[in-house]
């Protein structure tokens, strides 16, 4: 499955070692419910999900962007909505 992944999904190439293992846990997973329970919209979050994680991966500004530290600032509890 690791052979044809970047074959399915090239955006795949962008993932770590340990992303990629979290990606096909997942998406074994969601092809479980979908064939054992007809659920087929895991599967479809999951490949969504995942591949939004790799478009963000691949722009190093964007990543960059969205990995680096927060300020240290306490805006308060948020109210329920």
């Amino acid at each position: 499955m690791l052979l044809a992944l970047p074959e399915v999904f090239p955006w795949s190439r962008h993932l770590s070692a340990e992303e990629v293992r979290e990606f096909v846990v997942d998406l074994v997973n969601a092809t479980r419910d979908a064939v054992e329970l007809d659920v087929h919209s895991n599967l479809h979050r999951v490949i969504v999900e995942w591949r939004a994680t790799a478009r963000i991966l691949a722009d190093p500004d964007l990543t960059a962007q969205l990995t680096r530290a927060l300020p240290d600032e306490d805006h308060g509890e948020v109210p329920a909505p």
